[in-house]
């Protein structure tokens, strides 16, 4: 039988890539991730600026991109809505893993979530009572099992029993980033959030749920939400500006520890970084018709700015520092 010409089977290859690497586009565009991503876009045009894709290249371990998307969400929405809900998550918890303590506020959205079923719940306990016989932490001013921002703790949340029931509405793994005490206070060290702190525990995180085979994760920003009770600083004019700075601390952590990971991931395909749209409009939203409206939201497109470059800059393997951002915010930046 006659051998194809030369010329048609390249053509024939060339398609076949082609078709290979529009599939991985379109898998990549409609994930879990992406999906939340462009519907929040939708629900919340007025803080377009608090969205960015970016995508980091295939590696010798993964050969589709992975997709990176910043925005403006919330974490329960990604959990209670299926078609949003991702394979695992990165969710702030405690240094002594008290899952129902009060602090930090966002363990409360996974463990809430989690007690509707009763043996997932067991087995989360279970799995944090294992980790309870292993040493404590003996760094100086830093007891409990997990230090801030440098320990985590990857639980499985499934159980035969909730699989016969269907996945809850929560990820099938998390992993838990100490992020404060059982009894708060820890956003006052601040000595306890530097961003090569956050982006040790962040890392691990990935690598961990990466290795699980994880395709679609989602994490909140963490370590600025309880900035009201700070009660004196005098190089703050008011909360809000103490609440940027520390929001951008924690998106360059973040970003820096996606970067950090991005070269050996194997699985992930999209990670998505949340920023509570609750906290951007309790610090930029006024009433409508207000004489603040437009400093406000001259206010809100700065602060979007410069989280977005803090975003870009720890992607790229760069820390943000006081004089990226013209000298502001040098107590939660360029901490002494």
């Amino acid at each position: 039988m006659p051998s194809e010409p030369r010329h048609t089977r390249i053509h024939l290859l060339v398609v076949a890539s082609g078709l290979a690497a529009l599939t991985a586009a379109v898998v990549a565009q409609t994930g879990p991730v992406a999906a939340m991503f462009s519907d929040d876009q939708r629900r919340a045009a007025s803080r377009a600026k608090s969205f960015e894709r970016v995508e980091l290249p295939a590696t010798a371990t993964a050969r589709v991109p992975l997709q990176i998307y910043l925005s403006a969400g919330d974490l329960e929405r990604s959990f209670d809505t299926a078609a949003f809900r991702p394979d695992a998550a990165i969710v702030p918890t405690n240094t002594d893993l008290q899952i129902k303590a009060s602090f930090p506020g966002t363990q409360r959205v996974l463990i809430e979530r989690v007690e509707k079923q009763a043996d997932v719940l067991r087995e989360l306990e279970n799995q944090i009572a294992t980790r309870r016989k292993q040493p404590a932490s003996t760094a100086p001013g830093e007891t409990g099992l997990l230090r801030i921002g440098v320990d985590s703790f990857v639980v499985q949340l499934s159980s035969p029993a909730a699989a016969a029931q269907g996945q809850g509405a929560f990820p099938k793994s998390a992993c838990l980033v100490a992020t404060d005490f059982a009894a708060g206070g820890a956003v006052d060290r601040r000595e306890l959030f530097f961003q090569d702190r956050v982006r040790q525990g962040i890392t691990a995180c990935l690598d961990a749920l990466d290795a699980k085979g994880a395709t679609s994760l989602v994490l909140p920003l963490m370590g600025a939400s309880s900035s009201k009770i700070q009660r004196n600083d005098a190089r703050f004019e008011g909360q809000r500006a103490l609440k940027e700075c520390r929001l951008m601390n924690s998106t360059a952590g973040i970003a820096l520890g996606i970067h950090d990971f991005a070269a050996r991931r194997r699985s992930l395909r999209e990670i998505g970084v949340l920023q509570w749209d609750q906290e951007i409009a309790e610090m930029f939203e006024v009433p409508a018709g207000s004489p603040a409206a437009r400093s406000a939201d001259m206010a809100y497109r700065i602060y979007a700015e410069q989280i977005l470059q803090a975003f870009r800059k720890g992607l790229d393997g760069r820390k943000t520092l006081a004089g990226d951002l013209n000298g502001s915010c040098s107590a939660i930046l360029d901490p002494k």
